[in-house]
């Protein structure tokens, strides 16, 4: 693992033992790079693991049969080339990410999430535990930022969340660093939109976060997937915009990206990223305990709603909105 993201034992924080001294170490990290890894939490790695290898074999199956599962603001099955996250930052970007993913959101939804009742039981059972996690982090950011534990909770009580299960291809070593000074991107340069995600992957190498002095530094976190290993798993957390803009920049919303790791050429890489947001309806305003004397805040308050649609439309190239996510 790399040894500048630093890795924090959340479980004094679960079993109240010392929850001041896991926040302290989560604010340090969100104010230095605004990223971190956990272990401590909890979760089963066999689930983890079930999970994983059943996602393999669903974006092995055919495009049409993968294309069962669609759905508006980029839910169900999405092909590569269809999303552009470099769009969300950089207007007229033309980068297309070298991935594919199934995006799923509750409550459980025939068309968008697939009818492998496996694959959809291991989908729904993981994703009580990551919201609960989420829950979990989003007071440990409250006592960081010198508020009560509880701050946060009656502004995502009602979150919009979306797990993701991304496959990115076997990849040609001759396909990348093809020109000097020119690196390859699997998944291009970009922010998170919302509060926090929690990422989950056998092998993370080719993970780039961007340091505030503008190095790029890895992300490497290898969770052994044997079933029978002992080691705990460890999931990667990093901070995403509205977090950034209740902080007034106290807490960075971090660039990254992933790479084509010279390691990993010619293997399949996968990932199990759940964004967290804001209940849509949330007002995103400036902290008070983040405005120090004489400071303004650096952002105008938003619905959570607005900057959400916003990114999701950019990445996508095209105009949508989470009037349609209304069941």
């Amino acid at each position: 693992m790399s040894s500048t993201i630093p890795v924090i034992d959340i479980a004094s924080y679960l079993d109240g033992s010392d929850k001041m001294g896991v926040a302290s170490q989560i604010g340090k990290a969100c104010e230095d790079i605004g990223f971190f890894m956990i272990s401590g939490h909890g979760i089963d790695k066999h689930l983890l693991h079930k999970l994983q290898t059943t996602s393999a074999s669903y974006f092995d199956s055919p495009l049409a049969t993968k294309r069962r599962c669609s759905g508006p603001f980029g839910l169900g099955y999405m092909g590569q080339g269809m999303e552009n996250v470099a769009a969300t930052l950089k207007e007229g970007s033309v980068t297309q990410d070298f991935k594919e993913s199934l995006n799923l959101t509750l409550p459980v939804r025939d068309g968008i999430w697939p009818m492998d009742d496996e694959l959809r039981n291991l989908c729904a059972a993981y994703y009580v535990h990551v919201e609960k996690l989420a829950n979990q982090l989003m007071r440990l950011f409250a006592l960081a930022l010198s508020l009560h534990e509880h701050f946060f909770d009656d502004k995502v009580d009602k979150p919009y969340t979306t797990l993701r299960l991304l496959n990115y291809p076997e990849f040609d070593a001759n396909m990348a660093d093809t020109a000097p000074g020119v690196v390859t991107t699997r998944n291009a340069e970009h922010t998170d939109y919302g509060t926090l995600t929690i990422l989950y992957s056998s092998d993370s190498r080719g993970l780039q976060a961007q340091s505030r002095k503008g190095e790029w530094i890895n992300v490497d976190c290898i969770n052994n997937p044997e079933e029978d290993a002992d080691d705990e798993p460890v999931f990667i957390i990093n901070i995403g915009d509205l977090m950034m803009n209740w902080t007034n920049d106290k807490w960075v919303s971090t660039l990254h990206r992933v790479i084509a790791h010279h390691e990993t050429h010619g293997r399949r890489r996968s990932s199990m990223p759940f964004f967290h947001n804001p209940n849509p309806d949330a007002m995103i305003e400036c902290i008070p305990s983040c405005l120090c004397d004489g400071e303004v805040p650096k952002y105008k308050p938003m619905l959570a709603k607005t900057h959400l649609e916003d990114k999701v439309s950019k990445a996508l190239g095209k105009v949508e909105t989470m009037d349609e996510l209304v069941v």
